[in-house]
């Protein structure tokens, strides 16, 4: 079948082999990637692999089949959810105003192109979006099986494929619940934590509530961290940050001081909330170390709560697909630095099953469409204290139903869209494809950030593997980028010199910003790339930063890396001699 596009297509053409060689990508990886491009990314028809070889009969066929499968009465659940599926094909066709005046506000930024590398712009597979359009045309809710049917069903058999990837055994036990965002996971998070600890919370709130107590997370976390305290009533005041260490991890030691010294002030702790996959840095907290600490201080203390591990996945989840890759073997040819670094994610997300619930965004790491994102409970047992009588509710009886998510979760409404999307990426990708498509951004990354570190005057501030390259550019005539990003870190005496450096670094962005090619890819400018290791360790060093996941952002590394060579040579230029001169006295001193 030919599906050759035409010029007014030219976005779904992004896919360009010849310009990836000249990454020094090894070509087994790239026949790989190129099928994925192609069949899942494009769709088109290709006989390159039983992958794809029958993905797109029509967007017309596939809504026709799911209406007729929804017309089928009371179809019985499968309440075997050890095991995921479902079938589906493709096509749409929309009445030509409703498109004349509906397009224009499809003025948003393209995910598809690969040239915007600011925070979390996944493309989209397209079976996930053929998931998510079918689900909005059946149009099920997710409240109970009375009116979400197999819907429901499918949502747990997501649930338990998304927990086995993630490395939980006991798939009976596991449970979890589709909801709009990673936010709304972190929020589930604190309240089974706070409902924990106090189980008649739900019926007298938090005035009834006499014991002090506190949460705990780390300064690296998402802004979700604190505003979803302030959302359920405890506020941002009532939470202990942790610092984080050089590499943006959680301060291990710091941790356990600060809960053994809550417990010994009698200060409750009900939920701990760690990062996998942060924004900014892309680094894992150790989930391992902070499981044993928590058992080693309940054991020490064993009149206090123990606190509910939460794991904060949204990004880094995605991670767990390479938690069995073989590293000696390779078998997806992926670069010696990337796979000298991938010990390092094995060693912490091989860990996941130790968190009591986690938040993953499937929309971010997974190349679903927004949104899709789900929090995994480890043992159901804990939505007992957030689940209503039968008698509380006047519309239904969920004790009538198989599958009643009504009864213990936050909303009465929840669409299934993200859940369609992600079981349609999950059957189509699998783990190999996931590895693959995932690779393209860790391998882009560190090739990035290899060509920074070949400039001496680029520090690259997280050298761990990644999807960020977070680099704080120095001006032109600096030649121990590494040195001097050490010395900010470290050294108190320094930190004036330092916010001077800063001064400069936000100056070159904004000038960057304003004389960049429109065919150069977009960077991010973040206050907090690493904490000042001294002191509290609340002094922030801001970088430029580079999100690279997208599988066709590879082919314009090297046209980035020109135009920023030439752009801020021209921005000093533009500079005072004055102001270049203390610089130098700055670097020289």
């Amino acid at each position: 079948m030919d599906q050759t596009l035409n010029s007014n297509e030219a976005a779904y053409q992004e896919f360009d082999i010849e310009a990836l060689k000249n990454l020094n990508l090894d070509p087994e990886y790239l026949k790989l990637l190129e099928v994925i491009e192609i069949g899942a990314l494009n769709g088109e028809m290709i006989d390159k692999t039983e992958h794809f070889d029958a993905f797109f009969p029509s967007i017309k066929d596939f809504l026709y089949k799911a209406v007729e499968y929804s017309k089928k009465p009371n179809k019985n659940l499968d309440m075997d959810f050890l095991n995921y599926g479902i079938q589906v094909q493709e096509e749409l066709g929309i009445e030509k105003d409703a498109m004349a005046s509906i397009l224009p506000y499809y003025n948003s930024l393209d995910s598809r192109t690969g040239k915007d590398w600011r925070n979390v712009f996944p493309i989209t597979l397209l079976p996930a979006l053929l998931g998510a359009m079918g689900a909005c045309l059946i149009n099920p809710n997710l409240v109970t099986s009375k009116y979400g049917k197999r819907a429901n069903e499918l949502e747990v058999r997501v649930v338990k494929s998304l927990a086995k990837i993630l490395g939980y055994t006991d798939l009976e036990k596991v449970s979890g619940l589709a909801i709009e965002g990673g936010t709304k996971g972190n929020m589930y998070g604190y309240i089974l934590g706070l409902n924990k600890a106090f189980p008649d919370i739900r019926e007298y709130g938090l005035m009834g509530v006499k014991q002090e107590f506190k949460f705990i997370n780390s300064q690296s976390g998402h802004f979700s961290n604190f505003t979803t305290l302030a959302a359920i009533g405890v506020g941002r005041k009532n939470a202990i940050r942790i610092p984080c260490d050089e590499n943006n991890v959680i301060n291990i030691e710091i941790f356990r001081k600060e809960l053994e010294e809550s417990y010994m002030n009698n200060v409750l702790i009900p939920t701990v909330l760690i990062t996998i996959g942060t924004t900014d840095a892309c680094s894992l907290d150790n989930i391992k170390e902070v499981h044993q600490v928590l058992n080693e201080l309940s054991k020490k203390y064993p009149n206090m709560h123990k606190p509910h591990l939460h794991v904060d996945a949204a990004i880094g989840w995605a991670f767990s697909f390479y938690n069995n890759y073989d590293l000696k073997q390779n078998k997806l040819h992926f670069k010696t630095s990337v796979i000298e670094k991938m010990q390092a994610i094995q060693n912490v997300c091989q860990n996941f099953n130790l968190a009591d619930s986690i938040t993953l965004d499937v929309h971010k790491t997974g190349f679903a469409p927004y949104s899709s994102s789900f929090v995994i409970v480890k043992n159901k047992d804990d939505f007992k204290h957030l689940t209503w009588d039968s008698g509380d509710f006047k519309y239904f009886n969920p004790a009538e139903f198989q599958i009643s998510p009504v009864s213990y979760s936050l909303e009465c409404t929840r669409s299934s869209a993200g859940v369609f999307a992600t079981a349609m990426a999950l059957k189509s990708l699998g783990i190999e494809g996931y590895q693959t498509l995932l690779g393209a951004g860790l391998q882009y990354t560190e090739i990035l950030k290899d060509k920074f570190n070949e400039l001496d005057n680029v520090a690259v501030v997280n050298p761990n593997l990644g999807f960020t390259c977070l680099f704080r550019p120095y001006p032109s005539f600096v030649t121990s980028a590494d040195t001097l990003i050490e010395k900010e870190k470290f050294s108190e005496d320094f930190q004036l010199q330092s916010k001077q450096i800063s001064e400069y670094v936000k100056g070159l962005y904004k000038y960057w910003k304003t004389h960049k090619s429109p065919s150069i890819p977009n960077v991010d400018y973040v206050a907090s790339a690493a904490w000042g290791q001294y002191g509290e360790g609340t002094y922030e060093i801001p970088s430029w930063k580079a999100y690279i996941l997208n599988p066709r952002a590879g082919k314009y590394i090297n046209a980035f890396i020109k135009e920023f060579n030439a752009i801020r040579m021209e921005y000093e230029n533009h500079l005072p001699k004055e102001y270049l001169n203390e610089l130098k006295e700055i670097f020289t001193a």
